[in-house]
């Protein structure tokens, strides 16, 4: 029998997160409607068509480790 691993509670809001904003980049790209997103310190919007060339790269965050302390 499998082992089942479980998700962390960080890595289930970043999954949710990232589905909520590929709904949203989608939804926008369907009604042709601009994006908002940050750039460069400043929020600018783009156009429906440059949206779906945005790929948003994940940012790796630090969780606690569970190990033995030393």
């Amino acid at each position: 029998m499998k082992k089942r691993t479980e998700l962390s509670l960080t890595q289930k809001a970043m999954q949710a997160l990232s589905d909520a904003v590929a709904k949203v980049v989608q939804e926008h790209q369907r009604r042709g409607r601009p994006l908002a997103v940050w750039r460069d310190g400043k929020a600018v919007w783009v156009s429906a068509t440059e949206a779906a060339a945005l790929r948003e790269t994940p940012i790796p965050y630090r969780t606690k480790s569970h190990g033995p302390k030393s």
